[in-house]
C-alpha cells in the first residue's frame, strides 16, 4: 500500500473497483436473466445462451494469466483504464446492436476480453492501496461483485426489462462502468506495480495457486452452469419470470452477505482461509443436490444454498492466494482468475448440454459432483501452502 493512501481513500477505492468489476460481470448475469425477454424480440435459443456465456468466460480464462504477468510492464492504472473500458463497450454494444443469437455471442465475446484484463487489474490494485489489515474485508467486497450483479440481473427482469425494455439493463450496466472509472481516475491509481511484481526479485507464485485454480475451475463450472440457467430452469417448472428472477436475486443477496461476513471473519480472525473455502465448497454441493431433488421448496432451498450461503467461498480463497503470494499477487490471481474462468466457460455448456439430453436433474447432481471435488482440491492446497 503506497505510504500516502488514507484510509478514507483506500475505502474509496475499494468501493469503486467494486462497481468496476460489478459492471464488467453483469452482462453475463443480464443475458442469462433477460434471455426471455430477449428471445422474445429475434432469435437466442438455449444453446446460444450458453455458447454466449461460456465463450465470454473462455476468452477471460485465456487473457487473466497474460494480464497478471504484463501488468508489471505496463502497470496498473492501464490495465484498469483498459479492462474498465472494454467491459463499458460490451454493455453499451449489447444495449444498442444486439439483434441476433450471433450478436449477442460477439457482445460477449469482447465482454470476456475486458474481464481477463480488468479482474487481475483490480484485484492488483487492491493488494497495492489498501493495507493487508484490510484484504479481508477489502476482497470480500471486490468478490461480492459477481453476486451483486446476480442480485441486480434478477431485479432487472421484473423492474427493467418488463415495464421498460431489457437495453435499458445493459445501458445501465454500462453508465456504471465509465461513472467507477471516472471516480477511480478523480481518486487516483499507482502508474507501477510493487517493486517485487516487476520482476525485480524475480519472485513467482507458489506452487499452490495452481491447485487452488483447480478448485476455482471446479466449483465455477458448477456455480457459474446454475446460475447461467436459473431462472431458464425455474420457469420451466412452473416458476413465473419475475418470480424465477427474484430467485437470481435471492442468491445473489445472499452470497454477498456470505463473502462479506468471511471477509470480516478473514481480518478478525485470519484462521485457516483455505479450510473455510473447501468447507463453503462442500455446501454448495448440498444445494445441488437438493435442487435435484426437484419440487419447488427444495429447488428454492438448493439454490439458496448452492448459489447464496455456500458462494462465499471465493472470498477465502482469494484472501489465500494474496496472503500466500504478497510479492506476486498479480500473477498469482491471473491464475486463480484464470481457472475462475475456465470452470465458468464450461459449466453453461455442461448444464446446458446435459438439460438438453437428459434434463435439469443430471445437470445437477453434475455440479454436485463438482462442488465435492472443489473441497477436495481446496484441501489438498491447503496441505501444499506453507503454514
Amino acid at each position: 500500500m503506497r505510504p500516502n493512501v488514507a484510509r478514507g481513500t483506500a475505502r474509496g477505492i475499494t468501493g469503486w473497483t467494486t462497481g468496476l468489476l460489478l459492471a464488467g460481470v453483469l452482462p453475463q448475469y443480464l443475458v442469462g436473466s433477460l434471455a426471455v425477454e430477449m428471445q422474445a424480440d429475434f432469435r437466442f435459443t438455449d444453446a446460444q445462451l450458453g455458447a454466449a456465456v461460456g465463450i465470454s468466460f473462455a476468452i477471460a480464462a485465456a487473457i487473466s494469466p497474460l494480464t497478471g504477468r504484463a501488468l508489471g510492464a505496463v502497470g496498473i492504472r492501464r490495465g484498469v483504464l483498459v479492462g474498465a473500458t472494454i467491459v463499458g463497450l460490451t454493455s453499451l454494444a449489447l444495449a444498442t446492436l444486439a439483434d441476433s443469437g450471433a450478436a449477442v455471442i460477439a457482445c460477449m465475446a469482447l465482454g470476456g476480453l475486458g474481464s481477463g484484463i480488468g479482474s487481475p487489474s483490480f484485484s492488483a490494485l487492491l493488494a497495492s492501496e489498501v493495507g493487508a489489515h484490510r484484504h479481508g474485508v477489502a476482497f470480500g467486497l471486490l468478490t461480492s461483485a459477481p453476486q451483486m450483479a446476480a442480485f441486480a440481473a434478477g431485479l432487472a427482469l421484473p423492474l427493467i426489462a418488463e415495464p421498460l425494455d431489457w437495453r435499458v439493463a445493459f445501458a445501465a450496466a454500462a453508465t456504471l462502468s465509465l461513472v467507477c472509472l471516472l471516480a477511480l481516475e478523480r481518486r487516483g491509481m499507482p502508474r507501477s506495480v510493487p517493486r517485487s511484481e516487476r520482476g525485480e526479485r524475480r519472485t513467482r507464485p507458489l506452487p499452490s495457486v495452481y491447485t487452488m485454480a483447480t478448485a476455482a475451475a471446479l466449483i465455477s463450472a458448477a456455480g457459474i452452469g446454475m446460475r447461467s440457467f436459473l431462472v431458464v430452469f425455474a420457469v420451466s417448472i412452473g416458476f413465473g419470470d419475475a418470480g424465477a428472477g427474484l430467485l437470481l436475486a435471492a442468491t445473489g443477496l445472499l452470497a454477498i452477505v456470505s463473502r462479506l461476513g468471511f471477509g470480516v471473519l478473514g481480518d478478525w480472525h485470519p484462521g485457516d482461509a483455505l479450510r473455510r473455502a473447501a468447507a463453503l465448497m462442500l455446501v454448495c454441493a448440498v444445494g445441488f443436490a437438493l435442487m435435484a431433488l426437484g419440487g419447488n421448496l427444495a429447488v428454492v432451498v438448493g439454490a439458496l444454498v448452492a448459489g447464496g450461503l455456500g458462494w462465499g467461498w471465493q472470498s477465502p480463497l482469494t484472501l489465500a492466494v494474496v496472503t500466500h503470494n504478497p510479492l506476486a499477487t498479480g500473477p498469482a490471481m491471473g491464475i486463480q482468475m484464470s481457472g475462475f474462468f475456465a470452470g465458468a466457460t464450461v459449466g453453461p455448456l455442461l448444464v446446458g448440454l446435459l438439460a438438453h439430453v437428459d434434463g435439469y436433474s443430471s445437470a445437477w447432481i453434475v455440479c454436485s459432483l463438482l462442488a465435492l471435488a472443489a473441497g477436495s482440491v481446496a484441501l489438498l492446497a491447503r496441505r501444499q501452502s506453507p503454514a
